[in-house]
């Protein structure tokens, strides 16, 4: 039996020789954890301190508010201007829709003013020429004075 003695000592060695460094890893991990536990029980306690501080502060406002009846004029005046945002959001998807279609409009309806001489009736703006003298010929003061091309 002495050799089946030797076998299970150094088998019993190679696993104290394997669990050690694990078991003092075990150990620094949970002191580490036990250390951050505590710090953050201390910003936890903090944090519902401050938030039942705030929560008090809130009570007693509102208990104030109410009262006195001013809670329900301040939620009618946050509904009101809830209201009116909403109308004026409305407002302005109309207006960007209308000024969608009226800008192009506007914008050829001057064009086509331009192109047709600048007057209504048909009779050219001082300084142009006419258009029936562009095509026959020019006026007969219009030749002694070189023609200026204006670029469109």
């Amino acid at each position: 039996m002495d050799g089946f003695q030797t076998a299970f000592l150094v088998l019993a060695a190679v696993v104290v020789g394997a669990l050690l460094p694990l078991v003092v890893q075990l150990y620094s991990v949970l002191h580490t954890l036990r250390h951050v536990l505590e710090k953050t029980s201390k910003d936890i306690e903090q944090g519902t301190r401050t938030v039942h501080q705030v929560a008090e502060r809130v009570d007693r406002l509102t208990a104030d508010l109410e009262k006195d009846g001013k809670l329900h004029s301040m939620v009618s005046g946050v509904a009101a201007l809830s209201e009116m945002v909403l109308q004026f959001r409305d407002t302005v998807k109309v207006a960007s829709a209308v000024g969608a279609a009226v800008v192009p409009a506007v914008g050829a309806a001057v064009r086509a003013w331009r192109s047709d001489g600048g007057d209504p009736g048909g009779q050219p703006a001082p300084g142009e020429a006419d258009p029936a003298e562009v095509r026959g010929g020019a006026r007969e003061d219009s030749k002694e004075q070189p023609r200026k091309e204006v670029a469109r």
